[in-house]
């Protein structure tokens, strides 16, 4: 936002230059990115066209005489607004304008020219230049420009934060540095002379929607003189980058950067049935506004409306059916509050963003319409010849009491590391911007002002407090570190991630919004956002691995194909009879590529199902596998993850169509679970070193096609043997030896006792038992 130094000190008394004034605004936490001096050159002074005749060889030229103050000199000029009578700005031979505009003497169509009469643009005063300037005639020749309308003027460009919508206005930057300063904000003083006949008789105000448009503020001008406006406000308006286009339009623009409230001027005779009406958009409904084009509305969109149509798209753009024209002869003047997040929504959905929406989606003072609309009447009286009709028109649903938020001056000064922090400088700070203080006896009551809508907090005010302080007055000491014993599930999770690195796994952060095209894999109802940041992310995530392949695919155009990557966090569900989503959290994981780096002495291996198996089974070794149907994952080569008889989570191969969603050529293996079983169920710590040898014994099985190999070591673990370290399979064959529906597997057994050497015999009676189990439970029976 840029703003004219001259205009701000319009509202505050400040006695530093603009270069002090935007320092002390940058130190405070409002950038000043840029002070820019403009003036004009001091050889351009006021002259007056003492005659102004035909040029003899050109129709559209003027020869005229020039009364500079010391001299009368020949000028040839083309302007059409040429006169004799007229004060103007002159150039004389010499002066230098800027890069390739140094003035000098010349001979046009024939007839000598000693010098040059300039228009507003070519100042660079403003983007007028329609004729030459026209000065006031009580202006005298020979005065130099600059000293007689004061153009030396400085620029501050301010980069307003998102959360400080009251700084968009001059009086909000002025407000900051009465602040800042310690002075006093001035407020614009003018009065109005209202006609007799009152506004009600001309027109009515009603609001359907409150919550969109909480209030509407409307004033009625009549025998409005469309015209231009005064040059000191089309130049401030040219400072700040708007456009001068009318007297009427130019006002509202001049209150909005004044005030920070956007107006708007509607041509009341488009006004249908005198009244407005504040409503919703039907879903569909379409509407012109004031740059030609039509938009098609959703039905979250608010719109202002006549008895009959709509006639400007609230906060964003008026109609071009009710604009402002040269014609126009009686205005309705709109000074609203609209609500932040719903204006933002129709700004973002239509791509239309405007002054007035950009104010509006950062949050206006919502106390500030009427003095807005009186203001903007005031200036269309003196500077449109406009009649204003008495009273203002305000439908009002807002409760505009100040919050009130306490301080304690303990934590003021915990949080700041400052001892002894005065009363007298907490007054000031909080008075200057604005608020209500009262003393309490561990602090104070802050009553913050509608217009702060960031003030919400015991923390804001800190903050508040010190930015004005100045940041230069905390010391600048390390605080004393006091460890404490941090959270058990906290700790879990250090521990987790530290166990992942060092299977050299890379932990990897992803964000919570999906593609649409997702849903497909992970069928149920989606959670899709209200205003994404983009198409491509419009869903909340109901699981971690679209992160995780969208991670892979990146790291594979950075030609890395050995990929191990996991990720801590929430999936996000629909919640029933709740606008808030349940959160869970998990543990995913994805690995593709060579198990470990090619060498001369052995052959790469690409990962496979039981790499994942294995990062599953050493976080937690009870789980046990079962065959499952998940969209996002291979038929055949995937599993359910059990712990205690409840599914905890799945792992296999990516579906493979994902894979040509992400353009992933090589088979990746993921892996999902939910968190809280693995912090709870992590490693113990370290064993001591078994004393006494392990033994182990194979079995050659003949099993049931339908038997899964998770079933068979359950029926082993049950027997109850304490000796029992680990159920291996180290072969199976499927082939035409064994009957149709039976296949077979070779595992290995083994045992070791912490406290003695195990004999043949103990091991033998084991081995027999588990072979009956096996053929008891599950039929199972030994090869032959």
């Amino acid at each position: 936002m840029k703003i004219s130094y001259s205009w701000i000190r319009e509202f505050v008394d400040l006695d530093v230059d603009a270069r002090t004034a935007a320092s002390a605004l940058t130190m405070s936490g409002t950038e000043v990115e840029e002070v820019a001096h403009q003036t004009v050159q001091k050889e351009v002074i006021c002259a007056r066209i003492v005659e102004a005749g035909r040029h003899p060889d050109a129709d559209k030229l003027y020869v005229c005489m020039v009364d500079t103050g010391r001299e009368t000199l020949q000028v040839v000029c083309g302007a059409p607004n040429t006169r004799a009578g007229m004060m103007s700005a002159f150039a004389p031979v010499g002066c230098d304008l800027g890069p390739g505009m140094l003035v000098k003497k010349a001979k046009i169509r024939g007839v000598e020219s000693f010098g040059v009469l300039l228009s507003e643009r070519e100042l660079g005063l403003t983007d007028d230049h329609t004729g030459i300037m026209e000065l006031d005639a009580d202006t005298r020749p020979g005065e130099v420009l600059s000293d007689a309308l004061g153009l030396e003027d400085w620029v501050l460009d301010v980069n307003v934060t998102p959360n400080r919508g009251d700084c968009l206005s001059v009086i909000g930057v002025a407000r900051e540095l009465a602040a800042l300063f310690g002075k006093r904000l001035k407020t614009p003083e003018f009065s109005i002379t209202e006609d007799p006949e009152a506004i009600e008789s001309v027109l009515s105000v009603e609001i359907v929607d409150t919550r969109g448009c909480p209030r509407y503020a409307a004033r009625f001008l009549a025998d409005v003189k469309i015209g231009k406006s005064p040059f000191a406000m089309r130049r401030r308006l040219f400072q700040s980058g708007v456009r001068a286009i009318s007297n009427v339009v130019d006002i509202t623009n001049y209150v909005m950067l004044e005030y920070g409230q956007p107006l708007h001027a509607f041509d009341s005779t488009l006004i249908a049935g005198s009244g407005i009406v504040v409503r919703k958009a039907r879903e569909g409904e379409t509407f012109v506004t004031l740059d030609s084009v039509q938009r098609t509305l959703r039905s979250d969109d608010l719109l202002i409306c006549d008895r009959e149509k709509a006639v400007a798209l609230a906060g964003v753009m008026g109609g071009e059916n009710s604009e402002v024209l040269p014609t126009t002869t009686s205005v309705v003047l709109e000074s609203a509050f609209f609500d932040p997040a719903g204006i933002q929504k129709t700004s973002k959905g239509l791509g239309l963003s405007t002054e007035a929406s950009y104010r509006f989606e950062r949050g206006i003072d919502p106390t500030t319409q009427v003095d807005a609309a009186n203001r903007a009447a005031h200036f269309m009286a003196l500077h449109a010849d406009a009649r204003v009709y008495r009273g203002v028109i305000d439908a009002n649903h807002l409760s505009l009491e100040k919050r009130s938020v306490r301080l304690r001056v303990s934590y003021l000064e915990k949080v700041l590391g400052i001892d002894g922090i005065k009363d007298e400088d907490v007054q000031r700070i909080f008075s200057g911007l604005g608020c209500d203080v009262n003393a309490l006896g561990d602090g104070w009551a802050i009553g913050v002002p509608a217009f702060r809508h960031d003030l919400a907090r015991e923390i804001d005010l800190v903050e508040e407090f010190i930015r004005v302080y100045g940041m230069d007055k905390v010391t600048p000491d390390l605080p004393v570190f006091k460890p404490q014993d941090g959270i058990p599930e906290e700790g879990g999770l250090k521990e987790l991630r530290v166990a992942l690195a060092a299977m050299g796994i890379t932990e990897v952060v992803t964000y919570s919004f999906i593609a649409p095209r997702w849903r497909d894999f992970f069928p149920g109802d989606a959670l899709e956002l209200l205003n994404p940041i983009s198409d491509e992310m419009k869903i909340m995530r109901p699981s971690l691995i679209p992160g995780l392949m969208g991670a892979i695919e990146r790291n594979r155009k950075l030609q890395t194909r050995d990929i191990s990557l996991f990720e801590i966090g929430k999936s996000f569900h629909p919640r029933a009879g709740s606008r808030l989503p349940e959160e869970v959290r998990l543990l995913g994981a994805a690995i593709t590529g060579q198990r470990f780096d090619a060498h001369w002495a052995e052959k790469g291996r690409t990962v496979d199902f039981y790499d994942i198996k294995g990062i599953a089974e050493t976080l937690l070794p009870a789980i046990e596998l079962k065959p499952s149907s998940h969209p996002h994952l291979k038929a055949g080569c995937q599993a359910d993850v059990i712990l205690g008889g409840r599914v905890i989570g799945a792992m296999g191969s990516i579906h493979p169509d994902i894979l040509a969603l992400v353009d992933i050529g090589d088979e990746v293996f993921a892996l999902e679970m939910h968190l809280e079983p693995i912090l709870t169920g992590q490693w113990a710590g370290l064993k001591e070193t078994p004393k006494f040898p392990s033994t182990w014994r194979d079995l050659s099985l003949v099993v049931d096609d339908h038997v899964c190999y998770a079933d068979i070591v359950r029926d082993i673990a049950s027997k109850g043997v304490r000796e029992l370290r680990q159920v291996t399979a180290v072969d199976v064959y499927m082939g035409d030896k064994l009957p149709a529906g039976k296949k077979g597997i070779t595992i290995r057994i083994t045992y070791q006792s912490e406290e003695r050497t195990l004999e043949d015999a103990m091991i033998s009676a084991w081995q027999e038992r588990i072979i009956a189990s096996l053929k008891d439970d599950l039929g199972i029976t030994l090869r032959q």
